[in-house]
């Protein structure tokens, strides 16, 4: 009778084969004596395993083997006699009653099952011996005081594994939190009630909170005009696992826009979202855009400008051309008053084309800011009456312009170049789109330290659907028709009227007449002034 070599280490993954089995079996024809003898050479042989060849009969527990015996009479009775012969012996009762009170464990059983399975066992059978089997009729025996013993050592090792890992889990979750408060976004964990699981440190900094007051909230409840709480809510209720949106949110009062990522996670109950402030990405977008439509806009108005500079210079310059040619060869023929209609038609013409490259400069200077304005005292009665003797003759007598002069003072301070852009401009239009003979008004009038100008004709009038673009360089209405034009004069008085930090407004009927009214403050100090354009300005709040 003999034990296996000494035990080896044990660790988590140990069977009973790892533990000290004890080869300790005898035949069933063996004597009683034959067992005394046995566990009196093996004194620390908690019990027999009792074979018939290859089979196994039984066990013989070493404490209730000398709880029998040491009855009287009982060694007298039973010391000579074969085991088999024996009916009462304690392995017979182990052997032939309830399956619990023998265990037979095959080598490669666990230390824990076969704890467990053990402990099971009635009170009085609890601390017997456990039969291991270690191959195909090979058993041996395990001491269960051995077998208690190893789970001891396993739980400490299971303690100390687990002592390492809550260890390595805090190390890693410092590590993990280190990684997402670094994250230059918000990171959160929502549960699908929409409850706080947890966020970093960016996000509560955010709110002026701590990480730890927003476990518990619910998801909005530092913002209801959050467009996140929809967003989440949404996604929980989708069969989705990830999502990549776009929301609004109010940051310490400003509107924020985020990319939001989110994914679910512990079987849709809770989902974890990345949100990464894209705000500054959205105005650089909106400039690349209003950027791109500027390209466009200015490639149109170059394409129009051509096309208007070389139909609006064709004509006078025909007119020029055909003049000098007629008056070349036959001026030695002709009266002074002929000679003096087509100096006259060359004057105009020459005039015309003045006016084209003056409008054409004037449009260039206030789209790069070296339009001034200037306001120095004007005689306003007097400037506007000179202006409209200037433009009957001009544009001839079929027209009547009607000046009604409202003003209670005689000089105002005004910048004299700016006005006439924009007195002639709406003038001329008044007269170029309204039928022949009928009137032009032009009244003026002050009131609350600001001059209101009212150009009203009988004309054409303007469409509903060019007016939201009426004043766009180039634009010309659709009902226009043959009448000659550049498109840049109502262009030129919007940018004059900025400049005096004035509005314009137009009311109109088609086949009514056109009424613009122009309102101009005026300056109560007494010496002249002078500021810079900045109409790149109002361009730019224009987009």
């Amino acid at each position: 009778m003999k034990s296996e070599q000494s035990a080896k280490k044990l660790n988590l993954e140990s069977t009973l084969q790892g533990l000290n089995l004890y080869e300790a079996c005898i035949e069933f024809d063996c004597t009683t004596e034959d067992v005394i003898k046995l566990f009196e050479e093996n004194p620390l042989l908690p019990g027999l395993i009792v074979m018939e060849g290859n089979q196994l009969v039984g066990m013989i527990s070493r404490r209730r083997f000398f709880e029998y015996i040491s009855r009287r009479y009982s060694l007298e009775l039973v010391a000579k006699r074969p085991l088999r012969e024996i009916p009462a012996l304690p392995f017979s009762e182990s052997l032939y009653q309830s399956h619990t009170q023998i265990l037979v464990f095959p080598s490669y059983s666990s230390i824990t099952a076969a704890v467990r399975e053990s402990l099971r066992r009635s009170p009085e059978l609890i601390y017997e011996p456990i039969i291991v089997q270690t191959a195909p009729g090979v058993y041996k025996l395990l001491d269960v005081h051995q077998l208690l013993m190893a789970q001891s050592e396993l739980h400490e090792i299971t303690m100390a594994a687990y002592k390492q890992m809550g260890i390595a889990l805090q190390e890693a979750k410092n590590q993990l939190l280190a990684v997402l408060d670094a994250v230059p976004g918000f990171v959160s964990w929502i549960s699908s009630d929409l409850h706080y699981l947890g966020v970093n440190q960016h996000l509560a900094e955010s709110f002026n909170l701590s990480p730890e007051e927003f476990i518990g909230q619910k998801v909005g409840c530092f913002d209801s005009r959050n467009h996140f709480t929809e967003l989440i809510e949404d996604f929980f209720k989708s069969p989705a696992q990830t999502t990549c949106q776009e929301a609004i949110a109010q940051i310490n009062g400003s509107t924020r826009n985020y990319l939001i990522v989110a994914q679910k996670y512990n079987h849709n109950q809770a989902a974890v979202t990345v949100g990464i402030d894209i705000t500054q990405r959205k105005i650089l977008e909106e400039e690349l855009r209003a950027s791109l439509e500027r390209e466009k806009e200015l490639g149109k108005l170059k394409s129009r400008f051509i096309s208007m500079t070389s139909h609006e210079f064709r004509t006078p310059l025909s007119t020029i051309l055909s003049s000098t040619e007629l008056l070349e060869h036959y001026s030695h023929k002709w009266t002074e008053e002929k000679k003096i209609v087509h100096y006259d038609r060359i004057q105009s013409s020459v005039n015309r084309m003045i006016r084209l490259l003056d409008d054409v400069l004037t449009i260039g200077k206030s789209e790069t800011g070296s339009l001034y304005f200037k306001p120095s005292p004007v005689n306003l009665e007097q400037f506007c009456l000179e202006l409209v003797r200037e433009l009957q003759p001009t544009e001839g007598n079929q027209h009547a312009i009607n000046f009604i002069n409202r003003c209670q003072h005689t000089y105002y301070y005004l910048d004299e170049k700016l006005l006439r852009h924009i007195l002639t401009n709406l003038l001329s239009n008044a007269i170029k789109y309204s039928q022949e003979g009928s009137e032009v008004k032009l009244e003026i009038f002050h009131k609350k330290g600001r001059i209101i100008f009212q150009i009203e004709d009988k004309g054409i009038g303007i469409p509903e659907q060019d007016r939201q673009c009426l004043f766009e360089s180039f634009h010309r209405a659709a009902n226009v028709g043959n009448i000659p034009g550049t498109g840049l004069g109502l262009a030129i008085v919007k940018k004059c009227v900025e400049l005096h930090s004035g509005e314009i407004t137009v009311d109109s009927q088609l086949g009514v007449g056109t009424n613009f009214t122009v309102t101009l403050p005026v300056s109560s100090r007494l010496s002249a002034f002078a500021r810079k354009s900045k109409l790149s300005h109002y361009a730019k709040h224009k987009h």
